[in-house]
């Protein structure tokens, strides 16, 4: 089954609730939470696939090896 790409007008309104759902949390979206979000939106990386990279990111910057 083939992945029905999301036009651009939907995910830029997604983008801005995802957005607008951080800052109610209390927490100031990233560029790097965005263009997670982004990626995954337009379908070019998975959900998993963004969480994995974050953790990654993460790691890195503490030096924490797994």
């Amino acid at each position: 089954m083939a992945v029905r790409q999301a036009s651009a007008a939907r995910v830029e309104r997604d983008l801005t609730a995802i957005a607008a759902g951080q800052r109610m949390a209390g927490a100031e979206p990233t560029q790097a939470d965005m263009d997670a979000a982004r990626a995954v939106l337009e379908h070019r990386i998975t959900a998993d696939e963004a969480v994995a990279q974050r953790f990654a990111d993460i790691d890195r910057v503490h030096g924490i090896s797994r």
